[in-house]
């Protein structure tokens, strides 16, 4: 059975036992909007299987889209990984840790099967970018940019969710960043209030965030959609993140964004944030 299969079978299992309703009212409207991450994957596959890299000395010079660089450039900078050569990160807790805020099927198969397919995808983008770089296509190295984005995307903004959450986590920061939050939003709530709205708001599928503005030198709440990278998309470095997309709650919460989000605050792993925080204004020169 593929992997889609093996999701959506996993919906519908745990839909029923919370639910006491039959999948099928309801597949029509809600199921499928929690596999579309899995159907968007496997489009971007197609997309890339679908660019054709012309013969050298056929191709038409130009300039490559420099957020093709920038977008392994942060991978990079994140993961330590150079181009192509991605994997899967471990987490540092079980499956089961986050519960009962996050349960354990939607870490398990959030992690194997939805963040190995953008890294799957993303891998195919780079052999793909090498052939086109040989050929010094142009052409087809900026057709790849969409998948680049949305696969080194969503490598880059699962591997920062994963850390930015831990078991018995949770309540308030202290530190740099609880002083920051308070300078820039007035109060903790304030901030709660701000970055909860916001991810609630996303239209369709995307990311909360809070990240920093160098130049600023302030913290600031942003959204993102699909797999858009904060740096690229809002020039603010990531520092806590928030997975929106269904695929991320629908198992526990159904569609119940809201209720996910208040869930959250129970797992932020407010060290890792600060870490970042103080990493991020370091690099700034603040």
């Amino acid at each position: 059975m593929a992997d889609k299969d093996l999701y959506i079978a996993a919906l519908e299992k745990k839909l029923a036992e919370l639910s006491g309703i039959e999948v099928d009212q309801i597949k029509k409207n809600q199921l499928a909007n929690a596999s579309s991450e899995a159907r968007a994957i496997r489009e971007m596959a197609e997309y890339v299987e679908g660019i054709q890299v012309k013969q050298a000395g056929q191709a038409v010079a130009g300039q490559v889209n420099p957020q093709v660089a920038a977008m392994f450039a942060h991978i990079k900078a994140e993961l330590g990984e150079e181009r192509g050569a991605h994997s899967l990160p471990p987490l540092k807790y079980e499956y089961d840790g986050l519960e009962p805020h996050i349960c354990a099927t939607i870490m398990q198969i959030h992690h194997t099967k939805h963040h190995q397919g953008y890294i799957n995808n993303l891998k195919a983008a780079s052999e793909k970018l090498v052939e086109a770089e040989k050929a010094n296509d142009v052409g087809a190295m900026n057709s790849l940019l969409p998948a680049i984005k949305f696969n080194g995307g969503g490598h880059l903004n699962h591997t920062i969710f994963w850390t930015n959450m831990a078991p018995k986590a949770g309540g308030e920061p202290s530190g740099a960043i609880a002083e920051a939050i308070n300078k820039d939003f007035g109060s903790f709530q304030s901030f709660k209030e701000k970055f909860s709205t916001a991810s609630v708001g996303v239209k369709g599928s995307g990311w909360g965030w809070l990240g920093y503005c160098p130049k600023d030198d302030k913290i600031a709440v942003a959204t993102c959609q699909n797999q858009d990278p904060l740096q690229i998309t809002h020039g603010l470095v990531p520092l806590l993140g928030l997975d929106v997309w269904e695929h991320a709650y629908y198992l526990q919460y159904k569609n119940l964004r809201p209720d996910y989000v208040k869930a959250f605050f129970n797992v932020i792993n407010w060290a890792n944030v600060n870490e970042r925080y103080e990493a991020a204004r370091k690099a700034a020169g603040h």
